[in-house]
């Protein structure tokens, strides 16, 4: 089966939420004995490994944490009896056969949707029962791809109040990570989906979100990835937060695409030969999953 899109995903692609029906969750490679096979494969120094405080309002920081002395089998079932979220970044650079799936994905995507991606990054997401994930956004295109468990995805306009301006400039300079803030009278303009294995979901490009476990574990593939006007509108984000901090302009944001949006974008890779970035901080490590008990144990002040 593979994919199988909407028939309006070429009209409406990059502009309207689109879901679609895929066969993934029927594939071994995410059974138990899979999952646990990638948690030992997976380079664990690379693994992100979070605990999340309880949804509010506000800018809300998930907690990093550790777990070296796990096997898979034992980290799955901290994730199966815990509270914590596994993040897999890249693993399709990492593992031949999630970057099988990686090509599945984006070729039934740029067939149904007629465009051509770029920057392809899979993550895969384990995450424990009820598990929230916090208000935030991300520069790139995203497809959510639901493989196990069920959860709630709350996706809000990609505009001001909802994604300031600032934030959204800090998370493309790598100022900051992509948590930004929450207020609760956003929910009158939220629009709620239940994904349950087999389905996926696409969105406008920088749309703020949170996500909501249901009372059993999941695993879902988040993927990455830019195509042209994506990659203007990134670049136009960036040039905008230099502008704003060097310069002390204050520019707006063009919500279609246009010679104002192009130029900006060009003014980026301009303003990226003299100013670099800095590299995102590691976020320091405050706890770390018993090998024993599987239970998150905290760190001292200071451990790393």
């Amino acid at each position: 089966m593979g994919y199988h899109w909407p028939e309006t995903m070429q009209q409406a692609f990059g502009r309207a939420i689109l879901t679609a029906k895929h066969d993934l969750h029927e594939r071994e490679l995410f059974s138990d004995d899979g999952l646990a096979d990638l948690l030992d494969r997976y380079p664990r120094d690379e693994l992100g490994l979070y605990t999340f405080p309880a949804h509010q309002a506000g800018r809300v920081l998930p907690m990093h944490g550790r777990a070296p002395d796990l096997s898979g089998a034992e980290l799955l079932e901290a994730v199966k009896t815990g509270h914590i979220w596994l993040n897999l970044r890249a693993v399709s650079e990492h593992l031949p056969e999630f970057a099988a799936v990686r090509d599945e994905l984006f070729s039934s995507l740029e067939s149904a949707a007629q465009i051509r991606t770029m920057k392809q990054d899979v993550g895969v997401l384990i995450s424990s029962p009820n598990v929230h994930v916090h208000y935030h956004l991300d520069i790139p295109l995203v497809c959510l791809v639901q493989i196990r468990g069920r959860k709630t995805l709350h996706l809000y306009p990609a505009r001001e109040p909802f994604a300031p301006l600032d934030q959204m400039e800090a998370v493309a300079l790598r100022e900051q990570e992509e948590d930004i803030t929450f207020e609760d009278s956003f929910e009158a303009s939220a629009y709620a989906i239940e994904l349950s294995p087999g389905e996926a979901v696409t969105w406008p490009q920088n749309a703020p979100h949170r996500v909501q476990n249901a009372d059993v574990m999941n695993v879902s593939l988040s993927c990455e990835f830019m195509t042209v006007p994506a990659l203007i509108r990134a670049n136009a984000i960036y040039a905008n937060g230099v502008m704003r901090r060097r310069f002390g302009a204050d520019p707006r944001l063009p919500e279609k695409m246009g010679t104002g949006l192009v130029a900006r974008a060009a003014l980026a890779r301009a303003l990226k030969l003299v100013h670099r970035p800095p590299a995102k901080a590691d976020m320091p490590v405050s706890f770390e999953i018993d090998a024993k008990t599987l239970e998150v144990t905290p760190l001292s002040a200071g451990a790393s």
